[in-house]
């Protein structure tokens, strides 16, 4: 079955110009063509046709529609003024309702349209100079005088509608301009004061006779930031103005209803089709009706043009009837949705020479280009290569969305596939197991192109072109990391154990990983000092003086040859279980730091930024993961770190530091051997260490020689008179 089964296409080949209307057959067809969604018919209703009435007396105030290009802005003007011209082209509104009240305006107006192009003239001359010839065909004698000869215009518009409504006298003027914001967009900011204080004015005359006026503008001319320093003159004039916005369910309404309309019996076809894969995308279950009004066009892809800041100089109803022309002949895929997503938009965006006369635009393109071209010859997988480029293409819309181009934003795995409905085959069709090919397929692009002009954010998950990325560190940190050797990896893995145990920069011997360390001789509540080793037994004679235990902490990557004589003094720590994770932060922090180590200026603080990056991920590992993943050895008796300490802490180890996890597993395995060698040594009531074991000799000496029972501050019970 082909696309052309599925709907009835009429295309919308053409751009609507206001002045058509001005012909009574065009009129009418503009009005019998134009599609009224409900919401529209809403704001025809309780707004448009409200302030145009002449039999209600009221605050009649003017009228702006709001709405880009190609969203039928000037196709509405003129099915509103084509009505209230016309007396018998009321009933020929296709929604019943707007039809109904249209009645109330039919016909009561004389209607001039006037279309704003390039030009210097104040607002003022241009409307009082159409007005002076149109009023002539009308057969009203007047002409506005200069501007330089009037304080105000209120009252040469009164004496204009009294010569008016003597020749016209059931009737009202509507006045109506397309393109005003284009033309307020070229004025000096005191011209602009100008123009704003006679719209004003436009906007007051409607209050007290029966002239009416409208104006087209491509968005709200009093929430765009680009007149903000004309904000007192804007607030003024928003006093006397009413918007009616099309909106995107409107040209939603319309491409559903005339481009893609659909019989019940092509409408069944497609639910039936769509539910077949509606459990693989996010939003396609909920938004059904959505997905079948508009097939085969996605409902984001309306959402996502409206959003390109460049798409105003497209027309979106255009730009959709040449692609469903394009479409239309071609059959239905079985195996896909078949939906055309914001991605096809690319196509238009690159091969339309007007905007590589846009610098930003010109870069976005020349970026995807590079892109899109090393995918084509360089992607690992083949059959991932047409997802591939629909992602690429997806990113360099998305580019033009953001306020600008070097914004650090982008879209999910998750959004490419359900705002895409992309589709590979896979053996069930499940949606996480698409997200996770999708993310894949990312990645794939991303090795493919050393990561130039793409990166992932890590803090939100999303994708985005980054055009500022022509060198890519993370690449050069990944290649790096690839050709580094086990010993290089452990001896960064020794780096960032050193961070999690605290251990000083100065070591115990030079050029050798060796530091001082004391432990708790819990049974005694006594410090026993010792050494802490980064390596194996191999290197234990260059710890001078000898001391009363050793902790052996040995790489993981590459097995210490020693041999373990079982010595009581003697604890091993050994990384029994790695994961995926930790590998990847050890070797992207091996690279970063081997990079640092020879680069220079800017590039050197990146690597070591980087580096501090990968770091903190992986003594998060550790952090999280030192209970669970480490053996204690001791005396050849090896068990987890978590065996070792579990009976000696009261609640749960995340409470405890890594240092003091550590700490506690070697006093515990060490226990027996300071019991053997100390088999006297006294119990303390406090803990002694090494920083307070002087203080503590001190007061027993003081408390001795000064007589008198009671404890010192060691806790020992001293007899009265010893």
């Amino acid at each position: 079955m082909n696309y052309a089964d599925l709907i009835r296409f009429e295309p919308v080949d053409s751009v609507i110009q206001l002045g058509e209307a001005d012909e009574t057959s065009e009129a009418k067809r503009l009005v019998e063509t134009f599609v009224i969604s409900d919401a529209m018919a809403e704001r025809l209703i309780d707004l448009v046709f409200k302030q145009l009435r002449l039999d209600l007396l009221g605050d009649s105030k003017g009228l702006l529609v709001v709405g880009n290009y190609g969203t039928g802005k000037s196709h509405l003007m003129a099915l509103i003024s084509a009505v209230a011209e016309h007396a018998d082209l009321g009933y020929a509104v296709t929604h019943a309702a707007v039809a109904s009240e249209a009645q109330t305006v039919a016909g009561c107006f004389k209607v001039m349209r006037l279309e704003i192009g390039s030009t210097t003239m104040s607002l003022r001359d241009i409307v009082c100079g159409s007005m002076d010839e149109k009023l002539k065909v009308l057969g009203v004698r007047y002409q506005f005088p200069p501007a330089s000869e009037v304080a105000g215009h209120k009252d040469p518009f009164d004496a204009m509608m009294a010569e008016f409504e003597a020749v016209h006298p059931n009737q009202g003027l509507l006045l109506v301009v397309d393109e005003l914001l284009d033309y307020l967009r070229t004025r000096s900011e005191t011209e602009l004061i100008r123009d704003l204080n006679f719209l004003r004015e436009l906007g007051e005359i409607c209050q007290s006779t029966r002239f009416r006026f409208i104006a087209g503008v491509q968005e709200s001319l009093f929430d765009s930031g680009r007149f903000q320093f004309v904000a007192a003159s804007l607030r003024r004039v928003r006093d006397r103005f009413e918007q009616v916005r099309i909106a995107r369910q409107d040209v939603a309404y319309v491409v559903s209803q005339r481009l893609l309309s659909k019989t019940p019996e092509q409408r069944g076809w497609i639910r039936e089709h769509l539910e077949k894969f509606a459990s693989l995308y996010g939003s396609m279950n909920e938004q059904m009706e959505a997905f079948v009004d508009l097939y085969p066009v996605h409902p984001s892809y309306l959402h996502t043009f409206e959003r390109i800041y460049v798409a105003e100089k497209r027309e979106v109803l255009k730009t959709l009837s040449a692609t469903i022309r394009g479409l239309s002949e071609r059959e239905v895929p079985i195996d896909e949705p078949g939906v055309v997503a914001y991605d096809s938009y690319w196509a238009e965006l690159r091969e339309n020479p007007s905007f590589r006369s846009i610098p930003e635009i010109r870069e976005v393109i020349d970026k995807s280009k590079v892109l899109e071209d090393k995918v084509k010859v360089g992607l690992r997988q083949p059959r991932y290569k047409g997802m591939a480029l629909r992602i690429i293409h997806a990113l360099s819309v998305h580019r033009l969305t953001t306020d600008e181009i070097y914004a650090r934003l982008g879209v999910t795995a998750e959004e490419l596939r359900d705002d895409l409905c992309l589709m590979l085959s896979m053996p069930e069709k499940d949606a996480a197991f698409l997200k996770t090919l999708i993310e894949k397929v990312l990645k794939d692009i991303h090795s493919t192109v050393n990561g130039q002009f793409i990166t992932a954010n890590p803090e939100n998950s999303q994708y985005f072109l980054d055009l500022k990325k022509d060198v890519d560190f993370d690449a050069l940190i990944e290649q790096k990391a690839d050709t580094l050797s086990s010993e290089d990896l452990d001896r960064h893995y020794f780096s960032a154990l050193a961070r999690l145990l605290e251990a000083s920069e100065q070591t115990h011997v030079p050029d050798y990983r060796i530091w001082e360390h004391e432990l708790e001789w819990r049974a005694r509540r006594a410090g026993r000092s010792g050494y802490l080793f980064f390596g194996a037994p191999n290197e234990r004679s260059t710890a001078q003086p000898p001391r009363d235990f050793y902790l052996y902490f040995l790489q993981p990557y590459v097995q210490p040859r020693y041999q373990d004589d079982k010595k009581p003094d003697e604890v091993f720590f050994t990384l029994k279980r790695r994961d995926n994770e930790f590998d990847k932060y050890i070797t992207l922090y091996a690279g970063a730091r081997s990079l640092a180590a020879t680069a220079s200026g800017e590039n050197k603080r990146i690597y070591e930024h980087k580096a501090e990056d990968h770091l903190d991920w992986l003594t998060r590992w550790l952090r999280q993961h030192m209970a669970t993943s480490y053996e204690v050895t001791y005396e050849g008796h090896a068990k987890g770190l978590q065996e070792w300490v579990r009976r000696e802490i009261k609640g749960g180890l995340d409470q405890l530091s890594t240092r003091e996890l550590v700490n506690v597993a070697g006093s515990v395995a060490l226990a027996p051997h300071f019991e053997n060698d100390s088999p006297d040594y006294p119990v303390f009531g406090v803990l002694i260490t090494q920083t307070n074991r002087a203080q503590a000799a001190r007061e027993a000496v003081r408390q001795i020689s000064g007589g008198g029972g009671g404890k010192d501050q060691t806790g020992l019970s001293r007899p009265r008179g010893a």
